[in-house]
């Protein structure tokens, strides 16, 4: 089992980093490379984004995490036009109105797609979206913590040098 006297920190630093990944919505694979001291037996983590997931760098480093491009948008987050409306900030049946408007087409034919195409039309909504799909993300803080210290664990758990 390895040692690592700076293992909180790299904790703390890891779980932003899984955090930031899931807010930026990464197009291309994010790899997380772990360089160790052993001397000092200490840490320090880098990402490498890895287009086409086929690289990497030449160094000495072990990849302890890899963040798969995203697929989804933020509007995946929010499945619903209540949950849509309140993320937001305006009432379902008033958003609902504004987006027949923007088509110029009956408030009964409106559903969740020309709601979220109307949304992506206006930037301030784009941002309130995004706002709300960020706090929302703040609220799984533990979840980021937990997941970073398995992944820290796994690694001084392992006495090989291989990357998982």
């Amino acid at each position: 089992m390895r040692t690592l006297k700076n293992r909180e920190a790299i904790v703390e630093e890891l779980a932003e980093m899984l955090k930031k990944f899931d807010m930026q919505l990464n197009a291309y694979q994010t790899d997380v490379y772990l360089y160790y001291d052993e001397e000092k037996q200490t840490a320090e983590l880098d990402t490498f984004i890895n287009v086409g997931g086929r690289s990497w760098l030449n160094d000495d480093h072990c990849t302890i995490y890899a963040d798969c491009e995203h697929y989804e948008t933020d509007f995946d987050f929010f499945d619903n036009l209540g949950d849509l409306a309140d993320a937001v900030g305006i009432q379902e049946e008033e958003l609902i109105k504004k987006t027949a408007k923007y088509f110029d087409a009956d408030v009964e034919d409106m559903e969740y797609h020309e709601v979220a195409t109307f949304i992506k039309s206006d930037e301030n909504l784009m941002g309130k979206l995004h706002e709300a799909y960020v706090d929302c993300l703040d609220e799984l803080e533990d979840n980021y913590h937990e997941q970073a210290d398995c992944i820290i664990s796994k690694w001084e758990s392992d006495d090989e040098r291989a990357d998982f």
